[in-house]
């Protein structure tokens, strides 16, 4: 992907004699080169670890065993000598017994099998170019508090915004990298999908050193849960049971995990190949909200090959080979277009095209920009509303992202040209499809929960967290569920950042010498909203509305009563409304709101026209 798709990092705490600063969240940004090289590379058959079928009972790989018929003697003049005396007449027939791969354990976890699946290098899964790499910033966010000499009492304190020691934020790169690759799905599953009508390309990722072969485990749990989860609740709408019962009776899990070993000897794989079809076609037809994982690019022949040439790399795809150790995902194919790429304002979009010829050949001029009500349209229904689904989808299947930006969010198309939802003149929502990517740092909800850094997080909230004394003398369970609120607000209050990066680019006026386009960055919105307008919703609108390129964006969100600014509000405080909420100051709700509840909200109801 030329433009985006990315990750969010851990968390830390630090303490100083001067004061005390705890990290609030994380995010992770990436960094993608261009290199369009359209050779494909073709290398034999993988395998990632051997299954043997054993007991052969005593008899030596490559003997015959259990033979009905007995192996002609070589004549010569005669026939030979046997002397059946020494052989014993008790002794029994040998049999050569083959040993079932062991069952998947995780039907539950994932139905579709693709955690286990494994594709061969060559056969089924060719490269085709090398896309970028994915570079990580630990981004820390720090609070600070000072302790009364007098009364022992331990305040929050706002630091000094000129202070180069009491940093609000700080970035270091936390040295991983992976690396990305364009594929083509190949064989007769290959086939297959194009007689379907099915795109055969996909993305490949390649994780290697210790921190990021750790998010490639998050990645396939992450996903391996979420399109389940999906994958289920659809088929239950449609009263597909039969397909859903051979999904939870593990056909599936079993197939997928005898792909590769069913590839190296010959055996057809052609029921695991309509699988993968079913799947596919199923995400496409109803715009699943999150990239779908198809398997593991096994690397095992590769490894083995004495006469490999590891420069072929670089005349192919003008890379290092793999890694040793690394691990290669495969994830159907959405384009390369993010909602990073996306949030620039549409006239600069505009000015990006290439020209286009008359009909004498003579450069013509780019046709106007759709009205403004149509491309708010677009953006509030199709792109934000899409955003909140996808973060919706990921919640109701128990799964935190935890690493939510504008590089997380693939803005894809329903044809076959997927760049066609991030042009300027795009206003069709029934070919936008917005798709949450990069799980790197997801985690369950309750995983989540329990991890050391996140209890610091949510105790700045003043919400316990789960191994504390509190939780443990509790007489019901309002601690752990505090805390599955606080992770699932972190990706609302995170998803709200990028909400307004959206608005306030996109459908951003023009900028003139004397309006000129203020910044737009994460680290500038962070900054304003929390420290300069101590997360006052009133004095923030202010601000925009006196930036005169921003008058529309305003006038949209002040639409049906504010609206809009509601719904920012209730993601840019959703974890200090959740503390209202558990220290009881907030009456109004039985329980938080959450991502499914937001999808109603009243901004995305109303008419744009």
């Amino acid at each position: 992907m030329m433009t985006t798709i990315f990750l969010l990092i851990l968390s830390i705490g630090i303490q100083n004699n001067i004061c005390d600063a705890f990290i609030t969240q994380s995010i992770c940004n990436r960094k993608v080169t261009n290199n369009i090289i359209w050779q494909p590379l073709h290398m034999t058959d993988q395998e990632k670890e051997e299954i043997f079928f054993d007991d052969f009972s005593g008899v030596s790989i490559g003997e015959i065993a259990n033979s009905d018929t007995p192996s002609t003697p070589k004549i010569d003049d005669e026939l030979p000598y046997f002397d059946f005396d020494e052989y014993d007449d008790t002794q029994e027939e040998k049999e050569l017994i083959s040993i079932p791969l062991p069952k998947a354990v995780t039907t539950t976890q994932d139905l579709t099998g693709s955690t286990l699946r494994e594709f061969s290098f060559g056969p089924d899964i060719m490269l085709s170019s090398y896309a970028g790499s994915l570079g990580f910033d630990k981004v820390t966010d720090w609070q600070y508090y000072e302790t009364d000499a007098y009364s022992g009492e331990r305040k929050q304190v706002s630091p000094r915004p000129m202070d180069p020691t009491q940093p609000s934020r700080t970035k270091s790169s936390s040295g991983s990298v992976v690396r990305l690759f364009l594929g083509e799905i190949g064989g007769k599953l290959g086939g297959k999908l194009r007689s379907r009508g099915l795109d055969c390309r996909v993305w490949i990722k390649e994780y290697s050193g210790e921190e990021a072969l750790e998010f490639s485990r998050s990645e396939k749990m992450g996903l391996g849960r979420i399109q389940s989860a999906w994958l289920k609740q659809y088929l239950q709408r449609s009263n597909n049971n039969d397909l859903l019962e051979s999904m939870e009776d593990g056909e599936w899990i079993d197939l997928a995990q005898r792909r590769y070993v069913d590839g190296l000897t010959d055996t057809p794989t052609n029921k695991d190949d309509e699988n993968i079809i079913t799947l596919m076609e199923l995400l496409l037809s109803q715009k699943a909200k999150f990239t779908s994982l198809l398997g593991e690019l096994n690397l095992s022949d590769y490894w083995d090959d004495e006469n490999i040439d590891v420069n072929e790399w670089y005349k192919s795809l003008g890379v290092k080979p793999p890694h040793p150790g690394s691990i290669w995902l495969i994830f159907d194919y959405h384009g390369i277009s993010t909602a990073a790429s996306y949030a620039v304002p549409s006239i600069i979009q505009r000015s990006k095209l290439p020209p286009k010829r008359g009909p004498f050949g003579g450069p013509m001029e780019a046709p106007l920009l759709p009205p403004f009500n149509e491309r708010a349209r677009y953006m509030v229904q199709g792109i934000l509303k899409g955003m909140l689904t996808s973060v919706a989808s990921a919640h109701e299947a128990g799964i935190v992202h935890r690493s939510i930006g504008r590089n997380s969010f693939i803005l894809s198309s329903v044809g076959q040209d997927k760049r066609e939802a991030t042009s300027p003149y795009a206003v069709v929502l029934a070919r936008l499809r917005v798709i949450l990517s990069d799980w790197g740092f997801s985690a369950s909800i309750e995983e989540a929960t329990q991890e050391k850094e996140f209890g610091i997080r949510s105790r700045m909230f003043g919400i316990p967290a789960v191994d504390s004394y509190e939780n443990q003398v509790a007489a019901d369970d309002r601690i752990s569920d505090a805390a599955e609120y606080f992770a699932k607000a972190e990706d609302l209050q995170a998803l709200g950042f990028v909400f307004l990066a959206m608005l306030f680019s996109t459908l951003a006026e023009p900028a003139t010498l004397s309006a000129p386009m203020p910044a737009n960055d994460d680290d500038t919105w962070q900054r304003l909203f929390n420290e300069i307008f101590d997360k006052d919703m009133d004095s923030f609108r202010d601000y925009c509305e006196n930036e005169d390129v921003w008058d529309n964006v305003v006038e949209l969100l002040d639409r049906e009563d504010k609206a809009g600014w509601s719904l920012l509000g209730d993601l840019l405080l959703a974890r200090e409304r959740l503390s209202d909420w558990y220290k009881g100051r907030d009456e109004e709700r039985e329980e938080p709101i959450s991502a499914t509840e937001l999808l109603e909200h009243p901004f995305f109801q109303m008419r744009i026209i």
